[in-house]
C-alpha cells in the first residue's frame, strides 16, 4: 500500500480526460475487452480504437488507477488489447467463468473450421469469417450443443453475440463475423494448449 501512496504522489490524475476514462472503465465492467483495431460495420472498415490509444498513451497513469480500486490493467500486446483484472477472489471467479466461455466458444469454431477443411486463419479475415450456415452446423453437433448447454448459454447463435458484446468479434454485415484481434489471440492460445497435451 505504501508503494501504491508513493506511486500515487509521483503521478497525477488531474491531466486525463474524464469522459474518457468513464467510458473505458465502463467498457472493462461490462467484461469488454479494447482491442487496438475495432470495425465499422457501415463503412466495412477497421479503425483504430482511440480508447486503446488513449489507454496506450497513459498506461501507467491507469495501471495505478486501477491498482487503487483492486483491479489490474492488462495488456496483451500478441492480441493487441487491453482488459482488467482483479485482486479479489469473487471477481477472479467471474473472469475465470468469462474466459473459460471465451475460450470455450473460440475452440468450437476453430475445431468447426478445422474439420471442415478451412483454415483457422480464415476467422480472423474480415471478408471471410463465418457466418449463420457456421453457427447452424455447429448448432446441430450434439457435442458442441452440449459444450453450450455446460456454458449456460442458450444457443450457439447467443453464444457469437456474447463474443461479439465482448470484443472479441466483429460483425460485418447481417449475420457474419470474424474474430478480433483479441479474439485471435484467444484462439492462438486455446490452440497451443490443446497442441501440447
Amino acid at each position: 500500500m505504501t508503494d501504491q501512496i508513493s506511486a500515487a504522489s509521483e503521478l497525477s490524475f488531474g491531466h486525463l480526460n474524464q469522459h474518457i476514462s468513464a467510458r473505458i472503465y465502463q467498457r472493462f465492467t461490462q467484461g469488454k475487452v479494447i482491442p487496438k483495431l475495432g470495425y465499422d460495420k457501415l463503412k466495412s472498415s477497421s479503425f483504430e480504437d482511440k480508447d486503446y490509444t488513449y489507454l496506450f498513451r497513459y498506461v501507467d497513469e491507469f495501471s495505478l488507477l486501477y491498482r487503487l480500486i483492486g483491479k489490474q490493467l492488462e495488456h496483451n500486446a500478441q492480441g493487441e488489447f487491453f482488459f482488467i483484472s482483479s485482486a479479489s477472489d469473487n471477481d477472479e471467479d467471474e473472469a475465470d467463468e468469462h474466459a473459460l466461455k471465451t475460450q470455450s466458444i473460440v475452440l468450437v469454431l476453430a475445431r468447426h473450421f478445422e474439420m471442415s477443411g478451412r483454415s483457422i486463419d480464415n476467422l480472423t479475415v474480415d471478408s471471410l469469417g463465418f457466418n449463420d450456415k457456421d453457427i447452424e452446423e455447429i448448432a446441430k453437433n450434439d457435442e458442441y450443443s452440449a459444450i453450450c448447454k455446460a456454458l449456460k448459454i442458450p444457443n450457439w447463435f447467443k453464444a457469437i453475440e456474447y463474443l461479439a458484446n465482448r470484443g472479441f468479434a466483429f460483425e460485418t454485415s447481417s449475420n457474419h463475423y470474424f474474430l478480433s484481434s483479441a479474439g485471435r489471440a484467444f484462439c492462438e492460445s486455446v490452440i497451443a494448449a490443446y497442441d501440447s497435451r
